[in-house]
């Protein structure tokens, strides 16, 4: 059987949430897996703090000391240590895994994820979902021209990431992806998302939505495993959307008795109906756009 491992990029910021990331996976696997944390520039009590998470519900959590290179420090105030780290995150993964599950801190698990470690991925390196852009032609031509990909191709979205490992380091694949980083990240509005992109352009196996049901098409996956929580608004947040309210109860309750108890922000029962309001305004105003995203989603 195959080494897998899951892996999160985290900051003490959004340290919480990518703990609860992980453990909404191991709760929706089956399998033995390692489940990893690349933790930039944690202080001793902060990893201390991920430990104290583990024990409390049964998780085993590595993680995996990080500091942002000197080489990437030119782009920092305009890219995230977070997206800076998944560039370099391939010097840290052990040398013995094969299959990889990257996912973002703001995504969660909430059916069985089995499926993604015994996937054929057809000779290729990488499995994703396309980004929503994709329902708008004109729009993902344009992004696609602007960094140097080439037309009429197909662009992931970066939150979910399903990498044969094995692959990755025998063909220096994220070597390639930081010297294209470095060459052009001035041109990436999405910054690794859009450097990632150029590096599998046309060679990556496209998954169904559901395996990273991005907030926007939440209204044409029928039965999404794994949720992505895009956009400025998260769960865990005051103002989290209409859409989310149910997930946010999962956080608060994971978070319980840990040391991060405060880090959900309960919306007051104002908020919860200007949430919903604002849910209906959206729908209402967007119908062209929803149109097109279920035009597109609907049939991939």
């Amino acid at each position: 059987m195959q080494q897998s491992a899951v892996i999160v990029c985290s900051d003490v910021n959004m340290l919480p949430a990518a703990c609860c990331t992980l453990l909404s996976v191991k709760r929706n696997l089956a399998r033995a897996c390692e489940f990893l944390l690349l933790g930039i520039d944690l202080k001793p009590n902060e990893v201390a703090e991920v430990e104290s998470f583990a024990r409390l519900h049964g998780i085993t959590i590595k993680v995996l000391p990080y500091a942002t290179p000197d080489t990437a420090r030119q782009a920092r105030g305009r890219w995230s240590a977070a997206t800076l780290a998944r560039l370099y995150m391939d010097l840290q993964i052990p040398e013995n895994i094969e299959r990889l599950l990257y996912l973002d801190a703001d995504v969660l698990a909430v059916a069985s994820v089995d499926e993604l470690f015994t996937r054929d991925l057809q000779g290729k390196a990488l499995g994703a979902v396309d980004d929503y852009v994709m329902a708008f032609p004109e729009k993902a031509g344009a992004r696609q021209r602007k960094i140097g990909m080439s037309e009429g191709g197909r662009y992931f979205n970066a939150g979910v990431l399903l990498f044969d490992w094995s692959v990755c380091r025998a063909k220096g694949l994220f070597v390639r992806t930081r010297e294209i980083f470095e060459e052009r990240s001035h041109l990436f509005e999405n910054n690794d998302q859009d450097a990632l992109n150029v590096t599998f352009d046309g060679d990556w196996l496209v998954l169904d939505p559901r395996w990273n049901t991005q907030t926007g098409l939440l209204p044409f996956v029928t039965r999404p495993a794994i949720l992505h929580f895009t956009g400025r608004k998260k769960p865990w947040q005051a103002t989290v959307p209409w859409v989310h309210r149910r997930v946010a109860a999962r956080y608060a309750e994971d978070l319980r008795n840990t040391p991060w108890a405060c880090f959900c922000k309960q919306p007051s029962a104002a908020g919860r109906v200007a949430g919903f309001f604002s849910h209906v305004g959206k729908q209402i105003g967007g119908l062209t756009r929803l149109a097109r995203m279920r035009a597109y989603f609907s049939n991939s």
